[in-house]
């Protein structure tokens, strides 16, 4: 009996091992949203390290630096299983979102888009912490977007 509650509980905690850092916070007199994104365990999912492979290119530090996202991220894959375990922090103006709902909204259109699209695999999709944060880039669009729960910044 003690070995199939012990069983039991490992099953039902095998969840809380998995985990990643998100911090999400208004920086310079709220002027910048600030993401910090770790992968903290060995056990998926990986979201820094999502984040990383929707970035283009396959160098170990990955850099984004344009007027209205920046983007660094480091990141790691295990060639047996393929995953990528990484951290990524985010820097993004305040004043280009728009509250839609609980969620502020970035969309980049035209030049903007073509410019931070540049950075992305063609039609890069990421989301994080149960989709309340996303970034989606569409290549053949010219679209951009990034939205971001108000409940997920810390205040």
């Amino acid at each position: 009996m003690k070995k199939i509650f012990i069983t039991a509980m490992l099953i039902t905690s095998w969840s809380s091992f998995a985990s990643t850092s998100f911090y999400a916070t208004l920086i310079n007199n709220g002027n910048y949203l600030s993401i910090d994104i770790s992968d903290q365990q060995l056990i998926p999912p990986f979201e820094a390290g999502e984040l990383w492979k929707v970035i283009k290119g396959s160098e170990q530090f990955k850099i984004i630096r344009e007027k209205e996202l920046e983007v660094n991220c480091t990141a790691i894959t295990n060639p047996n299983n393929g995953d990528t375990v990484g951290r990524c922090k985010l820097l993004m103006p305040l004043d280009q979102f728009v509250k839609i709902g609980k969620y502020l909204v970035f969309k980049g259109e035209g030049q903007v888009a073509a410019r931070l699209n540049r950075h992305f695999i063609d039609s890069a999709y990421f989301s994080a912490q149960g989709n309340q944060a996303y970034l989606s880039s569409y290549n053949t669009r010219r679209l951009f977007y990034f939205g971001i729960n108000e409940d997920l910044i810390q205040r």
